[in-house]
């Protein structure tokens, strides 16, 4: 069913996918070049091309049970912030080195995951229940619900950018994205499917006055 839980759930394993796996490829490429800055860049761009496929996603599922959304709101919404987002959480994995010892570090950065979901999560839902505003009654649960699940996705996301090493191959690389990816955009669907937004109920037009 369109606008369903689960399509909603599906869209979002979907889109992480594909941004995840941008993203992972683009930092181990990024390992290759001499400007960190430069491989900097190439995790901004991965980032962006999740938010971008999240934006789209989501927004095509929410069409469907909200014909007054404005998706072009809220696709710009999404790839401004949850792009960012993923570029933060990919960042690490582009800019550490593999010393043999640096396991507690990666524990932090997973920790600092969770502290990035929970500035991005109201963020977000705040930018995004904007674009939701006159479509969906009470707009601003969705703010609760993306506050609520983007910690648990951080983690997730912090804990797969973190985890390749240089031994890796780039298509293993790729494919842990995707993995990782896929879980955490389940996490996300899961845990804001049951606060999907409901259309406004519009009153019926009174007849004219005799």
């Amino acid at each position: 069913m369109r606008g369903s839980a689960s399509s909603w759930i599906a869209a979002c394993a979907a889109a992480e996918a594909i941004g995840m796996t941008a993203a992972a490829t683009a930092a181990r490429v990024g390992d290759g070049l001499d400007s960190r800055w430069a491989a900097l860049g190439l995790v901004v761009a991965g980032g962006l091309v999740e938010g971008t496929a999240l934006g789209l996603a989501q927004s095509s599922v929410l069409a469907a049970r909200l014909p007054g959304l404005r998706r072009r709101a809220y696709v710009v919404a999404t790839v401004l912030i949850a792009g960012v987002g993923w570029a933060a959480a990919s960042a690490p994995g582009v800019l550490s080195t593999d010393d043999g010892g640096d396991e507690p570090a990666r524990a932090l950065m997973v920790l600092g995951g969770a502290a990035i979901g929970l500035v991005m999560g109201p963020v977000l839902g705040g930018a995004q229940a904007l674009a939701l505003r006159g479509a969906a009654a009470a707009p601003r649960r969705w703010v609760l619900a993306n506050t609520l699940a983007w910690p648990p996705v951080m983690v997730v996301i912090f804990a797969g950018a973190t985890a390749p090493d240089a031994s890796w191959s780039t298509l293993l690389v790729a494919l842990t994205g995707a993995v990782t990816g896929v879980v955490a955009g389940t996490v996300l669907g899961v845990l804001t499917a049951a606060w999907l937004p409901q259309p406004v109920q519009r009153q019926p037009a009174q007849p004219p006055a005799q």
